[in-house]
């Protein structure tokens, strides 16, 4: 969101250790909650609907579909009934192997090959077959290779996936409209997509679930780990405003990426200049704003370049306060040298939070005892967004890092219901088109809406998801689009934008609604609508106590989003208060200088750090 215009290790096992390894009941609870059953099997295969899945019913435990059990073939709708006869279904496994020829109902027809991805293997309690998704797939996976209980293993994939404690995994979500789950099935299938296409050759059907799970595991336990410290004498040429009062360093962790693979992401961490509070310092870990989605628009890597950095006096501030801060670059977005790949998807939530919540444990793991374990989030505009994903991520935190105990969000004019703001200015966008002296006034509202979409559809491409550019905008802005978005950071690009636009104002019979950017009607369509709706924060409850700043001026992120997304935390029962500012110097940057809205937040850390 602008800030002014806007070698996996594996091993042989024998057979025996296959069967105890895929047996359902590890930890002494079974694999699902409900009770045994004969006669038939009946379920969906979900990511979208699967098409062409071979179902089976794991009768021997191995772990893939063997000739003489109960199998079925999933139909366009990914039904499948398997006809159990008289065996008993309590402890066992259903099995859904899912070829590349098989047809996801997300990609429109083409086969999961023809759509760029690849075959993989899914698993639900038989007991609870209504759905064999990636998500009822890592529960089986959690009972055998941790030997929990079902319903500990459902507790843990909920917290580390960043879903409310009360979702139920067995449920039809796509049929149920829920797009947060559907966002994160997406991006779950993705990583088992990817954790099978890494399995070494020669690997057998019967080997395939147990040594997948382990993939798995494996990158789930390395999540928050540091992978490489920056070696550079000065990693970051602090600006004088942060020099004076921190030390600044430069470390990369590992996080699972939105396709599912293991990747680097880099992240600044700043310490004060003094010497640590007895029981250590706590830390706030901040989002910045909308910098570009191209990997060399990271700060950490334009700081060093430059020596600036827009969000510095804020940071100061809080080291001035006794916090240490480390400030996340985000998914795709830092130093090749640091062994980042390019790819950032913008504005989504998963993306987001995990880089958020892990930062977070690389930071103790870096500081240990330095660092008292209280941790806070806090962001501006894409970075405000990143905080309340961030808490949504804590329960991962915690888990990687038991000694951090979150305490809170601020998140200062979050970007949120991106869909609202969309439609809202173009309703702005038509109405000045009635009266040449308001063309000004939607021109500005095209730059802004336009640089918003063109961001978010750039960003998609780095996810399960990826929108059509061309479905998205028309002419004008998708050349803008093809030639510029990937590269350009924030001000080159807006700047772009600026100039197609203003080329196009001048021409005759020129309107503000007449401009061919984004096309409101293709927002509205039911692909982009899903992909928004599951990256909207703040849809399940929140840890901690939440701060939202927002100003009246800001035209980038509308007061009437962010009082939608106060009304959402209401109503799912999130701490959360609103510090709204009403002033023609709040706007989407301006806010942060406000002093009404900076005493807010000092008071807010202060209650957080200070409550016991």
């Amino acid at each position: 969101m602008p800030t002014h215009i806007l070698k996996l290790h594996t091993f042989a096992l024998s057979t025996i250790a296959v069967a105890m390894l895929t047996a359902c009941g590890g930890g002494g609870g079974g694999s699902g909650g409900g009770s045994a059953k004969t006669g038939f099997l009946s379920g969906t295969v979900i990511d979208g609907y699967i098409e062409g899945a071979k179902v089976c019913l794991d009768v021997n435990s191995n772990g893939a579909c063997d000739t003489g059990e109960p199998t079925a073939t999933t139909d366009s709708g990914g039904k499948y009934k398997l006809d159990t006869g008289s065996i008993s279904t309590s402890g066992l496994t259903v099995i859904a192997e899912i070829p590349d020829t098989a047809k996801d109902s997300d990609d429109n027809g083409l086969t999961l090959l023809a759509a760029g991805k690849s075959a993989y293997t899914m698993a639900a309690p038989a007991t609870e077959s209504s759905v064999v998704t990636p998500i009822t797939t890592l529960i089986v996976g959690k009972v055998k290779t941790d030997n929990l209980s079902a319903a500990t293993a459902k507790g843990r994939v909920l917290e580390e996936l960043g879903l409310a404690s009360d979702t139920n995994p067995y449920e039809d979500h796509v049929a149920a409209g829920n797009s947060i789950v559907q966002g994160t099935a997406r991006q779950l299938a993705a990583q088992l997509q990817q954790a099978q296409k890494n399995l070494p050759a020669g690997t057998t059907p019967q080997e395939r679930l147990a040594k997948l799970q382990e993939a798995v595991k494996a990158m789930q336990d390395a999540a928050g780990s540091v992978a490489l410290k920056s070696q550079d004498a000065d990693p970051l040429n602090l600006p004088l405003t942060l020099s004076t009062v921190a030390t600044g360093s430069l470390f990369a962790y590992k996080m699972p990426s939105a396709m599912g693979k293991q990747i680097n992401a880099t992240a600044m961490l700043f310490t004060p200049k003094s010497v640590p509070p007895p029981g250590g310092w706590p830390l706030v870990v901040f989002g910045h704003g909308t910098v570009g989605v191209a990997q060399s628009c990271a700060p950490s890597v334009t700081m060093k370049a430059t020596g600036n950095w827009e969000y510095a006096s804020v940071v100061a501030s809080l080291l001035s306060q006794g916090m240490v801060v480390v400030a996340p670059d985000y998914e795709g977005m830092g130093s090749s040298a640091m062994g980042v790949e390019a790819g950032h998807p913008y504005l989504d939530l998963g993306s987001a939070g995990r880089s958020m919540a892990l930062a977070a444990v690389g930071a103790k793991k870096l500081m240990t005892t330095q660092l008292s374990g209280a941790w806070a989030t806090m962001g501006h505009s894409q970075g405000g967004h990143a905080a309340l994903a961030g808490a949504q991520f804590a329960g991962l935190a915690k888990k990687q890092e038991p000694s951090l105990n979150y305490k809170g969000a601020i998140a200062i004019a979050p970007a949120s219901n991106l869909q609202m703001s969309l439609n809202t200015m173009w309703s702005g966008i038509q109405a000045s088109s009635l009266n040449p002296a308001s063309y000004a006034t939607g021109y500005n509202a095209v730059e802004i809406s336009n640089f918003y979409a063109a961001y978010v559809v750039k960003g998609t491409q780095s996810t399960p998801a990826p929108l059509t550019p061309s479905d998205v905008f028309g002419a004008r802005m998708l050349a803008v689009y093809n030639a510029k978005v990937g590269t350009e950071c924030f001000s080159s690009f807006s700047s772009s934008v600026s100039t197609s636009v203003g080329q196009y104002a001048v021409t005759n019979g020129a309107t503000p609604a007449g401009y061919t950017g984004f096309i409101n009607a293709a927002i509205n369509a039911t692909n982009v609508t899903r992909v928004l709706n599951s990256n909207e924060p703040g849809q399940m409850k929140l840890p901690g106590n939440t701060l939202i700043v927002q100003g009246s001026a800001d035209t980038t992120v509308l007061p009437s989003s962010t009082r939608a997304l106060l009304a959402t935390m209401q109503s799912k029962g999130s701490q959360v208060t609103l510090s709204y500012h009403d002033s023609v110097a709040a706007t989407h940057g301006g806010v942060l200088a406000v002093p009404a809205a900076q005493a807010a937040v000092t008071n807010h850390l202060n209650s957080m750090f200070t409550a016991h």
